[in-house]
Order: C-alpha cells, then sequence, then structure tokens
C-alpha cells in the first residue's frame, strides 16, 4: 500500500499506558506502527539498497574453480571479523548443476577475506580457498551426499574454537540428515559435532495445513546483547502443495530462541509457522511465491531481516519466473514477524532487492536465484553494507545454465534508511527518554513538536536540509529542560519532498 489513510491507532486506556522506553543512542524506526499513537495522511516508502554497478557487475565470481562448467557464487553463509587474523571473513556457496561428479563437486564452500569488509579476496591471497567438511559416519559406514546451507559466528570468548556454526548435510540415511554444530580455531579446518535438527522431524497442524520440518534452509542469528540464538527453521506442506497446479509447497519460516547453539533443538518447542505465503493473491504474495528463506538481526530498536522469495512461476516486473528476491519482514521480539507492507520506490508493494532482467549483462548480473548473508548489514561510514549472491539466471532452464552466472553483490542504504515517511502527521506514543537531547535522521522540511502528558506543545522546531542527526534545539532548551523527567510524545509533520527516518535521544 502506498499510504496510510487518515486514522487514527486506538490508545489504551490512562490507566493501562506504559511509555515506551527511548534508550539513548538507539534510533527509533518507523518500519512498523509500534511507536505510533496516531496518524492522518501518512505515506511511507520502502525505500531500496542502491546496487554497487547496478546490479550488473558481481564484486565477487568464480572464474575456472568448475573448470569449463557454469557455476554461480551464493552468499549462503555470514559475514564476520576476525580478531586473531584482523581480518573480514566470508564463507560462500559454489554451485554448478551441470558439473560432473558427485553432489559434493558440485556444491562446495569457498572462503573470502577483506582488511575492510569492501575489499574482497579470495582466500587470504586472491587463491580460491575451498572449505572441506567429512561427510561420513564411521560407525555406521554412511555418509551424506553434500553439505548445503551455512551459518556461523565468531565467539570472541572461546579462543580454541572461536569460529562456530550451523551446517546442513544432506541425504543422510537413518535419520541422520540435517543441521551439525561446526566448529574451528582458524575458519579453514572445521571438525563436525553434535547433530542439532533431524530434517521432517516435527510435524503440526496449522489453519488446516500439515506441516513439516525443518528443512536445509535453516540458519541462526547470534544476538551480540542478549547473547543468546535465534534460529529460522525451514517448514513446509506436503509435498504436493496447494493450488489448481499443486505446484505451491507452502514453504515457509518459524523462529525459536536459544540458549546454545551446540545442543539438539527440541523441536516440539515450535509450535507454529509465523510467516505462511498466502498461496494466492492475497496479502502481498502472488498464487506462486514461497518464503524459502529469512534472516533475522538486531537493528536499533527492532528486528528486520530478509524474507527470500522464490516463485516457480509468474513474471514479475522485478523477478523472472524461477528466480528468487527479497522482502523485507519486522520484529519487536525475534519471534513474531511481519512483512513490511508499503510500495517501494518503483511502486511494487514489499519488494526490498528485486532481481535485475534475468541473463542481463551476458549473464554476470543478479536476474536469478538470490541469496543473503545471515549477518546483519555493516555500518562503514555512512552507509549500511549489504552483501546477497545472485546467479543470473534462475532455476526454470536446463542444467547448463540453471542457477549459474551472476556472483556475490553489494547494495548499500543510508543508515536507519528502510522506511520513510514521505507525508503527513503522526504523533508517537508517550515515551520515557533517557537521553539529553533528541536528534532526526531525514531530509526536511520537517516539523518537529514535543508535548507533554496533556497534548500541548512545549517545544516546536522546523528542520531543513539533509542529515542523519539533526540536534532539535527546541528554542535554545534540550529535550531534557522541556520534558522535566516527564514522559512525552512526538508529533511529526513531514513536507512537501521531506522524507523522515528515524529518531533518537543522546
Amino acid at each position: 500500500m502506498a499510504a496510510s489513510a487518515p486514522t487514527a491507532i486506538a490508545a489504551a486506556p490512562a490507566t493501562a499506558i506504559r511509555p515506551v522506553e527511548v534508550k539513548s543512542g538507539v534510533a527509533q524506526l518507523f518500519v512498523d506502527d509500534f511507536l505510533i499513537e496516531s496518524q492522518t495522511n501518512l505515506k511511507r516508502t520502502l525505500r531500496q539498497p542502491k546496487k554497487d554497478n547496478g546490479g550488473n557487475v558481481p564484486i565477487l565470481v568464480f572464474d575456472k574453480e568448475y573448470g569449463e562448467y557454469r557455476a554461480t557464487l551464493e552468499a549462503n553463509g555470514t559475514v564476520i571479523f576476525d580478531t586473531r587474523f584482523k581480518k573480514y571473513v566470508l564463507f560462500a556457496i559454489g554451485f554448478s548443476s551441470h558439473f560432473p561428479g558427485p553432489a559434493s563437486e558440485r556444491i562446495r564452500i569457498y572462503r573470502f577475506t577483506s582488511p575492510d569488509a569492501m575489499n574482497w579476496i579470495k582466500g587470504d591471497d586472491g587463491t580460491p580457498q575451498r572449505i572441506r567438511f567429512d561427510l561420513t559416519d564411521a560407525a555406521s559406514g554412511t555418509s551424506a551426499t553434500n553439505t548445503d546451507l551455512f551459518s556461523y559466528y565468531y565467539d570472541t570468548k572461546d579462543a580454541a574454537h572461536p569460529y562456530k556454526g550451523w551446517l546442513h548435510f544432506s541425504n543422510w540415511k537413518d535419520g541422520r540428515e540435517g543441521i551439525y554444530y561446526v566448529r574451528s580455531l582458524d575458519g579453514i579446518d572445521w571438525e563436525r559435532g553434535r547433530q542439532i535438527t533431524v530434517s521432517g522431524g516435527r510435524e503440526f497442524q496449522q489453519n488446516g495445513l500439515t506441516f513439516n520440518g525443518p528443512g536445509d534452509v535453516t540458519t541462526f542469528y547470534h544476538d551480540p546483547v542478549t547473547d543468546r540464538f535465534l534460529g529460522s527453521f525451514r517448514f513446509a506442506t506436503a509435498r504436493e502443495g496447494v493450488g489448481p497446479e499443486k505446484k505451491n509447497r507452502l514453504r515457509a519460516r518459524a523462529f525459536l530462541w536459544l540458549d546454545r547453539m551446540d545442543e539438539p533443538v527440541d523441536l516440539q518447542r515450535i509450535e507454529r509457522v509465523d510467516l505462511v505465503p498466502a498461496g494466492a493473491a492475497a496479502n502481498g504474495d502472488l498464487p506462486d511465491d514461497e518464503y524459502y528463506s529469512s534472516t533475522a538481526w538486531r537493528y536499533e530498536s527492532l528486528w528486520l531481516g530478509g524474507l527470500k522469495v522464490w516463485h516457480g512461476g509468474g513474471n514479475y516486473p522485478y523477478s523472472a519466473a524461477g528466480s528468487a528476491f527479497l522482502k523485507l519482514v519486522v520484529s519487536r521480539d525475534g519471534t513474531h514477524w511481519k512483512k513490511v507492507p508499503f510500495l517501494n520506490e518503483a511502486g511494487h508493494p514489499e519488494v526490498f532487492i528485486p532481481n535485475g532482467p534475468e541473463g542481463g549483462s551476458n549473464g554476470q548480473n543478479d536476474g536469478g536465484y538470490m541469496t543473503e548473508v545471515t549477518s546483519a548489514p555493516l555500518r562503514i561510514g555512512d552507509e549500511l553494507i549489504y552483501y546477497y549472491g545472485c546467479s543470473s539466471y534462475g532455476k526454470n532452464h536446463p542444467g547448463d545454465i540453471r542457477v549459474s552466472g551472476g556472483g556475490i553483490f553489494r547494495a548499500r542504504l543510508r543508515p536507519d534508511g528502510f522506511v520513510s515517511v514521505d507525508a503527513g502527521t503522526l504523533t508517537t506514543k508517550v515515551l520515557q527518554c533517557e537521553g539529553e537531547n533528541l536528534f532526526v535522521n531525514g531530509t526536511g522540511p520537517i516539523v518537529v513538536e514535543l508535548l507533554d502528558g496533556q497534548e500541548k506543545v512545549i517545544g516546536s522546531e522546523t528542520l531543513s536540509g539533509d542529515s542523519l542527526r539533526h540536534k532539535m534545539a527546541f528554542g535554545g532548551k534540550s529535550l531534557r529542560e522541556l520534558a522535566s523527567g516527564n514522559a512525552v510524545k512526538l508529533r511529526f509533520t513531514v513536507g512537501d519532498n521531506g522524507h523522515l527516518y528515524s529518531f533518537s535521544v543522546r
């Protein structure tokens, strides 16, 4: 939807109102309605990261790693900073759908490094560096055919094994297929630990559908604030799917907080899937859309993530059939999620990072199957830096070009710039602010009013120009001086060509 109709969000009875705590230095965004008590003629836009090279040329690409066979790089990994080697590290998955031999040769893991998270090389010296994992079980004599999605983090508190991850081992008999805990000293030599999940180990009913999982596209995120782990689990309906063509499996996402990531997950704790595609032209979805993967990361006062939408059918203006693109999702607790519903700058609802034309730039561009690192975007200078992977061709092609081309791409976004308020007026809920001054991230004209408990204006200022941190002077007085320790509200009115992104107290 392009704009919110004039409306007032019902306030709770006065006796039940609790101020929203605004912690010092933590930005407050308007990606959802959590902070808004009332709004009039509000218009919000989902902002899209600007792709380096227009998404036509990847920053990391294979040369001859698969010989003369076509391949791609998938960002099914994580960006971390290795404090021992003083460099950034990215593991990415190499894939060649028609490379001869076993699946373990078609699907590989490669290591990349960077001194500044911007200039990347293969391995440590520019030479391709493949990371291998043991696929065998000596006791049973069985083995997995290959590994798949990989998520990990760097534990600075563990000198012996700072690299810790979840890695999926595929097609392993007798209940051995699933996610395993892996660890390493240097990120090069890894050991496999306990099995964390059994593929298909949980089944339950929800809204008349039977969901089974978790599946291969299961990852985790380490929350640095609570030192806990948020698991993102893939579930799906019965294999025949739903709809007239019985092709959509309604791949969906479930989330679960974990105190440890090196012990088996109690799958009985997963009682629901939180992100489920409509399987129809409804709720921002189209009939072929499946929620193939979802990242989740803490960002300032909320949680955000990329929702990978794969669609076997349907040629969209922003994604060809058989391709995958990203939507943006938001949560306030990490486990309850919803899509960000606004129109993007191109006028398409919910589309955060679109595909380019399939096969564009002679098979170099991001027109096919998109993947996303599980870590949060990096704040570098005055930009948020996104890394994503994408083939140039999607899945609806013969093996020689299926999911090939492209590589790892980079895109940039304004800090806090996921959603902008572009018109209208909003009034926040009651806020308890722990800070001296109010700062606003936005482009004027924006009228900022400070209201007391009776909604009397006790301070007002109009900002102009573009700044990540406009300091509100309110006639020479600070927020703290005007509030006198009391809870307050803020009212923002965005003028023509203005954009409001966030506010903070510091």
